[in-house]
């Protein structure tokens, strides 16, 4: 079994809201804070598989989020 560990590091004109937004839908191994304008996520998954699911997660609820706060303060430099 494969043991894997992530850091996200996201910029957001309110990061605030952006990590509420995103740390609602997080799981006990998913720990997300606020460092100025970024939000940083850390991830450790027992499998890849898991790894990979919870990856999608974040970034589905990343960009539900930055459609949510549009004109609020948005994901620096995202692009669809």
């Amino acid at each position: 079994m494969a043991r894997c560990k992530a850091r996200i590091i996201i910029e957001a004109e309110n990061a605030m809201l952006v990590e509420k937004a995103i740390a609602v839908d997080n799981p006990d191994y998913v720990k997300s804070y606020v460092e100025g304008s970024k939000v940083i996520t850390y991830i450790e998954a027992d499998s890849t598989g898991s790894m990979l699911a919870t990856l999608d997660d974040l970034l589905v609820n990343l960009k539900i989020a930055d459609e949510l706060l549009e004109g609020h303060g948005t994901v620096a430099g995202q692009e669809d």
